[in-house]
């Protein structure tokens, strides 16, 4: 996993930074072009000092201009490449000062693909080619020959170097295109770019680099914040990992005592759904809520005591146990394995009722999607995108398509903190969007989101904001899914796999906060090991 700096920009920051830095350099961006071509050829070297041959393959706008400036590099060093051009530049584009130069110095520009099995049965396959074909502006899915393009970088089976974004992937959203690049390593220029971090292009980005090339975009970030145009938020963006929340972490006085440590009540688990409540509670005692009550039906109660005693629990049919639980708790969970019935109804009624905060998932969104969000600043919403999706009253596929969009709207609705799940998760409080850094396909298994709640509920039970609890619970839940996969394997993790992963996490333990692998797998192997064995002998 990439290390990448805090800030997001979105592409209108982009442009506001180069607009900026035109009026300062004589109307233009031209420096801007060359040091991002530098910096490409300076990667490309970094992955292969010697390559055989490289492809380079340009658009006809400013991220084609790039294209050329690596193209130029390349020429003067003598290294063996080819540019293939999808068009010429515009004359007045900053692009077709980077092509004129490039031909100046004896560059050749071709305008057709080659066969590729005659090139390799020649033996000039591309060891690297470089995508620069598509910038940041892309809106809508490559028009014309552009797809052929595509295409044909990612049949070569070259090492891929992105310039500032795979071509195909929408820099704002994330959204993947029909035709997208399957890239290496992408190296992003100026600003990280929101589109890079979530949803579908997670797949096709590689390894992320970000470079300023020597401008301090600091000033830039957020500049649209509290705008709303068109329905399309603007809020300052933020990445995040486990790193970063760890001062946020509860801390426990020498003189703590289970009172200290937050009372929390979970609501789930109806007939036959009795896994998810349990998973839950798991999780938040792992994550050290000092007290848990676990209101579920009554044919789960049994099988609680057995497995976790220390787990108390209230039948949840019993109103007035429930009324009762949720007056004692500081924090409150529902929605694992809650059923959709007239009795969840109830119980939801009962939670909302209530002034305490609370973590709704699962069936508990099911329901609010059918009877409408309940508005309330002490609530998260944990959904994932079928759930938003019925939230909102859209679909699957127009949620994805813009998930910064839709995690925006959902806490202007809901008033909370939203958290919308899969790869880059994202948390909006309505101030600002967070995206987390984290996780792992190992985490694509049942349960994980009950798990996510349960760490969730028990921060905040514990005294961390909503924000703060839901943030530093993502991070946690990321990163423990990852080291466990990357410790047993990522098929056929569980989700209860990743408990003793999560109680050191929350302890701050010294090898998982600086690394995420090597040295610290081993000793977390051994203690985990160590635990398990301890578990069977208890048994």
């Amino acid at each position: 996993m990439p290390s990448l700096p805090h800030q997001v920009f979105t592409t209108q920051e982009i442009r506001l930074i180069e607009q900026d830095h035109a009026q300062n350099n004589n109307g233009h961006c031209y420096d801007l072009m060359e040091k991002a071509g530098r910096t490409v050829f300076e990667q490309m070297l970094s992955v292969n000092t010697h390559p055989k041959m490289v492809y380079v393959l340009v658009g006809k706008g400013n991220n084609g201009g790039d294209g050329y400036i690596v193209a130029a590099y390349l020429h003067k060093s003598r290294i063996p490449y080819r540019l293939f051009a999808i068009g010429v530049p515009k004359q007045d584009a900053e692009a077709y000062i980077a092509y004129s130069y490039f031909c100046k110095i004896g560059g050749k520009a071709e305008f057709e693909l080659p066969d590729p099995d005659e090139e390799a049965e020649r033996g000039y396959s591309p060891d690297i080619v470089i995508d620069a074909l598509l910038g940041t502006g892309l809106e809508s899915p490559p028009r014309d020959q552009m797809g052929k393009w595509i295409d044909f970088i990612n049949n070569t089976r070259a090492y891929i170097i992105s310039v500032d974004i795979p071509s195909g992937i929408n820099a704002d959203t994330g959204q993947v295109y029909t035709e997208c690049v399957n890239a290496n390593k992408t190296i992003c220029m100026l600003g990280l770019k929101p589109g890079l971090v979530t949803g579908d292009a997670v797949d096709y980005v590689g390894e992320i680099l970000v470079f300023n090339l020597g401008i301090d975009v600091n000033s830039f970030h957020g500049k649209y914040s509290a705008i709303d145009t068109d329905g399309a938020s603007y809020l300052p963006i933020f990445v995040t990992t486990y790193e970063d929340i760890i001062a946020d972490l509860p801390m426990r006085s020498l003189s703590s005592h289970k009172g200290d440590s937050g009372r929390l009540l979970i609501i789930g688990g109806d007939k036959g759904y009795g896994g998810a409540i349990h998973i839950c509670g798991l999780a938040a005692a792992r994550t050290g809520a000092g007290l848990i009550k676990v209101a579920t039906d009554e044919e789960n109660i049994i099988s609680l005591h057995a497995t976790r005693p220390e787990l108390m629990t209230v039948n949840f049919r019993d109103y007035a146990a429930v009324k009762e639980a949720i007056d004692w708790a500081d924090a409150i969970a529902i929605g694992p394995g809650l059923g959709t019935g007239s009795n969840a109804e109830k119980l939801l009624d009962l939670v909302t009722a209530s002034n305490k905060p609370c973590i709704a998932d699962a069936d508990a969104l099911t329901i609010m999607a059918r009877q409408g969000m309940t508005y309330s600043k002490r609530m998260v919403l944990t959904p994932h995108p079928g759930e938003a999706a019925r939230l909102l009253a859209t679909t699957n596929d127009k949620i994805n398509e813009d998930r910064y969009h839709a995690v925006y709207i959902l806490q202007q609705r809901c008033g909370g903190v939203v958290l919308l799940k899969g790869a880059g998760t994202l948390i909006c409080d309505g101030k600002s969007i967070i995206v987390v850094h984290e996780g792992s396909p190992a985490m694509a298994s049942g349960g994980m989101g009950d798990l996510l709640t349960g760490i969730i509920a028990s921060l905040r039970a514990q005294g961390l904001t909503l924000m703060q609890s839901t943030v530093a619970g993502a991070c946690v839940h990321g990163r423990a899914g990852t080291v466990s996969g990357e410790n047993s394997g990522i098929i056929g993790t569980l989700a209860s796999d990743l408990l003793p992963y999560i109680r050191y996490l929350v302890n701050k333990r010294p090898g998982l906060a600086n690394q995420k692998g090597g040295d610290c797998m081993t000793d977390i192997a051994e203690r985990t090991a160590s635990l398990l064995l301890a578990n069977r002998l208890l048994q």
